[in-house]
C-alpha cells in the first residue's frame, strides 16, 4: 500500500513539473512570436488597405507635397494592402507580395515585392513621406512624384 501511494505521489509530482515546464515553453514561444513580429515589421501606421487617389509631381524638388502641387495632381488607380506579418497585396489585381520598411540615410524607405512563382521581384522602392489614419503619402524612388493614398 505504501509503495502504491509513493508511486501515485511521484506520478503526481512529475505531472505537475512537466505541466509547469510546458507552460513556460508556451509562454516563451508566444513572447518570441509577438516580439519578433513587432520588431521585424515595424509598420509605422501603414497596416491596412490603401487606394491611390492622386499623383502629383514635386515641381520645386523640395521633397514636400505643397498645396499647389496637390492641386495640379492627377487621379489614377493603384492599391496596397499591408499586413502585420510583412505580406501585402499589390495593384488593383491584388497580386500577392511582401514589403519591408527600412531607414536609409535618415529617410524611411518602403520596399514592395511581388511574389512571382516563389521569387521576390521588387515592385517599387518608395520614400515614406507621411502616414495618418486616413492618408498615406509616398514618393517615387526617383524622388519626382508623390503618390497619395486614402485608407479604405
Amino acid at each position: 500500500m505504501k509503495k502504491l501511494l509513493l508511486i501515485y505521489c511521484s506520478n503526481l509530482l512529475c505531472c505537475f513539473v512537466f505541466s509547469q515546464e510546458s507552460l513556460k515553453i508556451q509562454n516563451s514561444r508566444s513572447i518570441i512570436t509577438q516580439n519578433g513580429t513587432n520588431n521585424q515589421y515595424q509598420s509605422d501606421g501603414i497596416i491596412g488597405s490603401w487606394n491611390l487617389i492622386l499623383q502629383a509631381f514635386d515641381y520645386n524638388s523640395n521633397g514636400k507635397l505643397d498645396e499647389e502641387e496637390r492641386k495640379k495632381g492627377n487621379t489614377n488607380k493603384h492599391f496596397y494592402q499591408f499586413n502585420a506579418d510583412g505580406t501585402c497585396l499589390i495593384h488593383t489585381l491584388k497580386l500577392k507580395g511582401s514589403y519591408e520598411l527600412k531607414n536609409e540615410k535618415g529617410k524611411k524607405r518602403l520596399y514592395t515585392y511581388v511574389d512571382d512563382a516563389g521569387t521576390k521581384v521588387r515592385e517599387n522602392a518608395w520614400y515614406l513621406i507621411s502616414v495618418s489614419k486616413t492618408e498615406l503619402i509616398l514618393m517615387s524612388q526617383d524622388q519626382y512624384a508623390f503618390w497619395i493614398f486614402k485608407r479604405v
